[in-house]
């Protein structure tokens, strides 16, 4: 009999997981199971298709036809509802059970919604396709949008509005853009730049109230008591887990914990994406990376561990150093690696271009750059090899 993998999740990790395993096995039984109606697609091109300058034909990676000639199962619309480790098997809403030999769960997570929603209409959260093409209607129709969200999604849909000549309001709870990362010099060239698009930069805000007629949100208060008229308000304050479908150990925050080798807690399942925290041999600690390049390694790595865990191998670590990028502005935006250590920054002469590095103790573990994006593969080298760095300066 072929061995059995069964994927819950056709994101870039769970499609990528099932692709490895089919080019190392070509008996193997693979099936995928997804509640999304369509094949994989770019989350990452969904910015572009928001802002209207993209047709949706170009955010596909595969179709049907692609699983089919590979031989791997896909169900569409498929909610997993129950996974039964003791027995190895899974179950769907529909009341369907599979049974398997290595599980990957590569789930990833759904949006947090803010307290205050309360089902309206007009109140916008980004992750899937059909989140997008409502995000995009709503850009094209809105003359005012309040837009909620800090982060590499909020900026992608403070700029979605602006550039379909919407006046937007870009509330961000900090003083800077993505503080985790920056400090204010390099934050001030993004808002500078979000200015220029279009988009209002209110900084130490958040949403705090709203007044509504007929399930639509009309007007936005923040916690600084200034209000904003609104057609639409979209908000990007994070996900949370979709894990509880199975029970293998999680962090406090819901999250799947995995090891090194992205194994969980029960031997028969693997866990990838966006949403799993594991060990990283690179940082020698526990980390969570969400990036579309971090998601699509995680699902090889997994793919290749589960074959060779039933073939009595030695599972590989997962050895990955991440990026993040932002490509709406002619200043390019990237962030690699771990940004939690010291942080030593340099501005250059020359306008919005500007670096900032993260170091644990004499070691290279990040990197955030404006600008000038060249020498990022030697960062990333530098950061995977441990080497001791004893003068910081000449990475500038």
């Amino acid at each position: 009999m072929p061995d059995r993998y069964l994927i819950v999740g056709d994101g870039i990790a769970g499609a990528t997981a099932a692709e490895k395993i089919r080019d190392e096995d070509e008996k193997a039984e693979i099936k995928i199971f997804t509640d999304e109606p369509e094949p994989l697609y770019n989350r990452i091109m969904l910015k572009t298709y928001m802002k209207g300058s993209l047709p949706k034909q170009y955010t596909r990676v595969h179709d049907e036809n692609w699983y089919d000639k590979r031989g791997i199962d896909l169900y569409l619309n498929t909610e997993v509802t129950y996974i039964d480790s003791d027995n190895n098997r899974l179950e769907t809403a529909e009341g369907d059970e599979y049974d398997y030999d290595k599980l990957l769960i590569a789930t990833g997570g759904s949006p947090r919604e803010l307290p205050q929603d309360q089902g309206y209409e007009n109140l916008h959260y980004m992750w899937t396709m059909g989140d997008a093409e409502k995000i995009k209607n709503s850009a094209e129709d809105a003359e005012k949008a309040v837009v909620a969200g800090g982060g590499l999604l909020g900026i992608d849909l403070a700029v979605a509005y602006a550039e379909n000549d919407c006046e937007t309001y870009y509330l961000i709870r900090g003083d800077n853009w993505w503080h985790r990362g920056l400090d204010s010099e390099g934050a001030d060239i993004i808002h500078r730049k979000l200015e220029e698009k279009g988009c209002k930069v209110v900084r130490n805000a958040e949403i705090n109230d709203f007044e509504s007629e007929e399930d639509e949100i009309t007007k936005v208060t923040d916690n600084n008591s200034e209000s904003y008229q609104a057609d639409a308000v979209a908000v990007a304050i994070g996900q949370t887990p979709n894990s509880d479908l199975l029970d293998v150990e999680k962090n406090e925050s819901g999250m799947i914990k995995a090891d090194k080798s992205l194994n969980t807690s029960d031997p028969d399942i693997y866990a990838s994406g966006n949403m799993v925290e594991y060990y990283s041999p690179v940082f020698e600690k526990r980390t969570v990376n969400g990036s579309w390049d971090h998601s699509e390694a995680m699902g090889k790595r997994a793919g290749i561990n589960m074959l060779k865990d039933l073939n009595g191998e030695e599972p590989e670590p997962f050895n990955f150093v991440n990026t993040y990028g932002v490509g709406h502005f002619r200043s390019q935006f990237l962030a690699i690696g771990d940004w939690s250590g010291e942080a030593v920054s340099k501005n250059y002469e020359e306008e919005d271009h500007y670096r900032r590095l993260f170091f644990d103790g004499d070691r290279l573990v990040g990197a955030v750059m404006i600008g000038y994006t060249e020498g990022q593969e030697e960062l990333k080298q530098l950061i995977k090899s441990n080497k001791e760095i004893t003068d910081k300066s000449k990475l500038f």
